[in-house]
């Protein structure tokens, strides 16, 4: 098998980071819906539900990092060119929905570890630069604000899966074509005549994504702002205005916290 991809077919370090991604964001989604859904009305619910949210983040900063490389390598090689190019309504969905996928192997990772380091706290990350980061403060509307785009993001992600699968099968079963072979671990066998991509306009599957992406981004930023007014408190009445028949002549406070048992 080749190391780097050629104009039939990719090299094995294209397949490498592609089924590792397949991997992690395929756990990422399990382990997050699995801890989402358990109980923590006790000590040790609660000290699983961390743990298992302690993994989803661990695991989603990893993905992170590979979906980067993954990234920077696709920018450097030659990318096999579309069997059915002609078809330029499919090529130009195809060529999106990679592209969302591309922004949501970014944004969705970069979202979730955001909102973590503006939390105050609960489940940390297992990985060794902490749990904060640099000019991310600790503040409540920055962790919700990334909570929700977040949470939007995981959707268009499912959603970009499940088109791309789709596409997948739909090559293999359908066309009966090399797409999905092509992918696959081993040497593949190049189709007899290879269609370049040929779109008239190469940029708009790109501009198309950059919208989709720019449109889930603003639907989580108004979702955001309404959810803060709905549950917004009121404020606080000053301490004179408080009505009060105490008053503390001396005493001292102490506080035990055991967090995660």
């Amino acid at each position: 098998m080749p190391f780097q991809n050629t104009e039939h077919s990719y090299g094995s370090v294209a397949k490498t980071f592609h089924w590792t991604m397949a991997f992690l964001i395929l756990s990422l989604i399990a382990l997050g819906w699995i801890a989402e859904q358990l109980p923590y009305e006790t000590d040790a619910e609660l000290a699983r539900k961390a743990w298992l949210f302690s993994l989803h983040k661990t695991f989603g900063v990893l993905a992170f990092f590979v979906a980067l490389a993954r990234i920077l390598w696709a920018l450097f090689q030659p990318h096999p060119g579309l069997l059915n190019a002609e078809r330029r309504l499919e090529s130009f969905a195809a060529a999106t929905v990679h592209w969302a996928l591309y922004g949501a192997m970014v944004i969705l990772p970069l979202s979730g570890w955001i909102g973590h380091a503006a939390a105050a706290g609960f489940a940390p990350i297992w990985w060794p630069f902490g749990q904060g980061l640099p000019l991310v403060p600790k503040d409540p509307a920055i962790e919700h604000f990334f909570g929700a785009v977040h949470w939007v993001s995981g959707r268009v992600l499912i959603g970009a899966i499940l088109l791309h699968g789709a596409g997948a099968l739909k090559h293999h079963f359908i066309d009966r074509d090399t797409t999905l072979r092509r992918m696959l671990p081993g040497k593949t066998r190049p189709a007899p005549q290879v269609a370049q991509m040929t779109q008239a306009n190469p940029l708009a599957p790109r501009v198309a994504a950059i919208a989709l992406w720019a449109a889930a981004i603003g639907y989580a930023a108004l979702s955001h702002d309404a959810t803060t007014t709905a549950t917004a408190p009121p404020a606080p009445a000053a301490l004179e205005q408080v009505a009060s028949e105490w008053q503390v002549d001396t005493g001292t406070i102490e506080i035990s916290v055991t967090q995660f048992g």
